[in-house]
């Protein structure tokens, strides 16, 4: 009787087992052909199920691995994690004590879980009392959870954040803080603030464009620069978003309004500006206003001249100075402030609607 075929087939695939055992059965006599291919189930020691193809006329094996399926269902995070996660997400702050200190910073315990502060997230005052070397172990300390790695089984608190809000909480409009500025971009700048420990610990606020100078800004490097020391107002605070805006020009008065305080006092109400930067604006006011009717006279009062130039426009103001026989108006363009002295009886209403037409001749 004829030999039968042998082969072997390590690690090959189901499809190259099969085609080997189709071959090999050809060479086979008619009477081993039937039956000759069985498929079986087999276990390897140390190894997942695996199916197993084997050949009725020879004991060799080619195996094709296959790791058996997981079982049906979603695995349920830890509730330590959910808990941790949502911590994060609504930005609580975690309050409890120091496990331990190593080189790197120190270790807490959040909720059974082991969490982690780096030296670079720990309060200026924590970090003076490891230089001195003092036990910091089970000190009570209040940190925000920053990072959460559930595959690498990472949690990062930063007791710095803590300080942010504490910091952003405090601050009223009107206050008067300092910082350094970290970034210029085209609408602003944006500045690390100082704590009252005299540490930065990450508040950041915004200089927006328009509260940089009084004089008109187009490129906010020309005020500051990243590194700059500078002392500002707050003139909002978004505690909700965690948005605090600053003002650089408010530091200062404006120059315009300290002017004519001083020498021109002027209501707060205002008519239209007229875009002019014209030497004889101020004549042309005149010869307009000599042009109305119930004016008797118009006079040229006093006169200042800035040290810089606020804006190129021409303004022009009623004075809130008390005049028997008439008003006072006060004009601005560049930096020359000029009072106009206008001799009429027509009472306050009447004489601003007269300087409205006054204006819009000139428009």
């Amino acid at each position: 009787m004829t030999s039968t075929a042998a082969w072997s087939t390590p690690k090959l695939c189901q499809r190259h087992v099969l085609q080997q055992a189709h071959v090999a059965l050809r060479t086979l006599p008619h009477q081993f052909r039937r039956n000759a291919l069985k498929q079986q189930e087999a276990t390897k020691p140390g190894h997942a199920r695996c199916k197993v193809w084997r050949c009725a006329a020879t004991s060799d094996v080619g195996a094709v691995e296959a790791p058996a399926k997981a079982k049906a269902g979603k695995p349920q995070m830890p509730k330590g994690w959910q808990e941790v996660l949502e911590m994060l997400k609504e930005g609580q702050t975690w309050r409890g004590q120091i496990q331990s200190v190593n080189k790197g910073g120190v270790v807490v315990d959040v909720n059974g879980l082991r969490g982690f502060i780096p030296l670079s997230r720990l309060s200026p005052d924590r970090l003076q009392a490891l230089d001195r070397q003092e036990n910091q172990t089970g000190q009570p300390i209040a940190a925000k959870i920053i990072q959460v790695n559930i595959p690498d089984r990472q949690l990062i608190l930063s007791e710095q954040a803590t300080m942010v809000e504490e910091l952003a909480a405090s601050l009223q409009e009107s206050d008067i803080v300092e910082g350094v500025v970290t970034r210029v971009m085209e609408y602003g700048a944006f500045v690390s603030l100082r704590s009252p420990d005299g540490g930065m610990h990450g508040a950041v606020g915004l200089i927006h464009i328009s509260e940089l100078a009084w004089s008109r800004v187009t490129n906010p490097e020309t005020v500051v620069q990243p590194g700059s020391l500078v002392k500002c107002k707050v003139i909002n605070v978004d505690r909700e978003k965690g948005k605090i805006g600053l003002s650089l020009k408010q530091m200062e008065g404006d120059p315009l309004l300290e002017n004519l305080d001083d020498l021109l006092p002027i209501n707060d109400s205002t008519v239209p500006m007229v875009p002019a930067n014209l030497p004889s604006a101020v004549e042309d006011i005149c010869k307009a206003l000599m042009e109305e009717e119930n004016v008797e006279a118009v006079d040229i009062g006093r006169q200042v001249e800035e040290k810089r130039a606020v804006s190129q426009d021409l303004e022009l103001w009623i004075s809130k100075e008390a005049v028997q026989d008439g008003h006072n108006l006060v004009v601005r363009t560049g930096r020359l402030v000029q009072e106009i002295h206008v001799t009429t009886q027509m009472p306050g209403q009447d004489m601003k609607q007269a300087v409205q037409r006054v204006l819009r001749k000139l428009v």
